[in-house]
C-alpha cells in the first residue's frame, strides 16, 4: 500500500537508513497527527452503539495523547447514509457523502467499528456498508470491534461474525473487542458484582490496545525529524 511504513531492520530496509539505531527519533510516529474514525450502525435515539463507538474513540484518543501523540476523532453514523448505501449496493453511483466516509476510512490511522446485533450477527446496514467499500479501503488498518445487544447471550458476535469479516478485508483487528448489553450501560460507571469487568474498564483497556496498534502498524510513513534540517555550512553561506 502506498505510504505504508516498513520497519527498520527488516530485509527491505538498507542498514542505517534511519540512523545508527532502529530507535532513532526520525523512525517514529511521534510527531504525526493520528486520525481516528469511529463508525457505528446504531439506529435508535439514543443509540447504545453510538455511545459505545464514541466512548471507545475517546478512550483511544486519550491513550494516544497519554503517549504524547496528538489525535483527532471523527464519529460517523451509518443510518443517515442508508439510502446512499442501498443505491451503491445495486450499482448506483456513490454519493459525495458516502465517498467522504470511504475516504475517511482509507486515511484513518485507527478505526472503531460498532454494530447492534441482529439475528446473532451484525446488522444488514452494517454489512451493506462494508459491501460497498472499494477493495483495499481497510487494508492494514488497525480496527477495534464493538457490538451492542439487549442481553449478554450475543456476546460472541464480535468473535464469530465481526473478526472473520475484518480479517477478510485485510484489516488488523485488535485482540480485544467490546460487547455491551443493555444492563452494562446502567452499571458501567459503578462497582459490579458480576464476573465481567465493568464496561468503563473494558472500554479503557480496548482503547489502550488500539492506541498500541496504531503505533505498531502505521498506515503512513514515519515522520522524518531531519526533513527540514539545514547544514550549518549552508546557513553560514546565506549570511555572506
Amino acid at each position: 500500500m502506498p505510504g505504508t511504513a516498513v520497519a527498520a531492520g527488516s530485509p527491505d530496509v538498507p542498514a542505517g537508513e534511519y540512523g545508527e539505531s532502529v530507535d532513532a527519533y526520525d523512525h517514529t510516529q511521534m510527531g504525526r497527527f493520528a486520525h481516528l474514525v469511529a463508525l457505528h450502525a446504531g439506529i435508535g435515539t439514543p443509540s447504545t452503539s453510538a455511545m459505545l463507538a464514541e466512548r471507545l474513540g475517546e478512550a483511544t484518543r486519550a491513550a494516544l495523547e497519554k503517549d504524547s501523540r496528538v489525535a483527532s476523532l471523527k464519529v460517523i453514523a451509518l443510518r443517515p447514509l442508508v439510502t446512499d448505501i442501498a443505491s451503491a449496493s445495486v450499482g448506483g453511483a456513490v454519493s459525495p457523502e458516502l465517498q467522504a466516509v470511504i475516504d475517511d476510512l482509507a486515511a484513518a490511522d485507527g478505526v472503531i467499528a460498532v454494530t447492534p446485533v441482529f439475528q446473532s450477527s451484525y446488522t444488514g446496514l452494517f454489512k451493506s456498508f462494508i459491501d460497498v467499500l472499494p477493495d483495499g479501503t481497510l487494508r492494514g488498518a488497525p480496527v477495534l470491534m464493538g457490538a451492542t445487544a439487549g442481553t449478554a447471550r450475543h456476546s460472541l458476535v464480535t468473535e464469530m461474525a465481526m473478526r472473520p469479516l475484518f480479517a477478510y478485508l485485510k484489516a488488523i483487528p485488535t485482540s480485544l473487542a467490546v460487547f455491551a448489553a443493555s444492563e452494562d450501560f446502567g452499571a458501567s460507571w459503578a462497582d459490579s458484582d458480576s464476573h465481567t469487568a465493568p464496561l468503563a474498564e473494558r472500554i479503557e483497556r480496548a482503547g489502550g490496545e488500539l492506541a498500541q496498534y496504531v503505533e505498531r502498524f502505521p498506515r503512513q510513513a514515519p515522520v522524518d525529524a531531519m526533513s527540514d534540517f539545514t547544514p550549518l555550512g549552508d546557513l553560514l553561506k546565506r549570511r555572506h
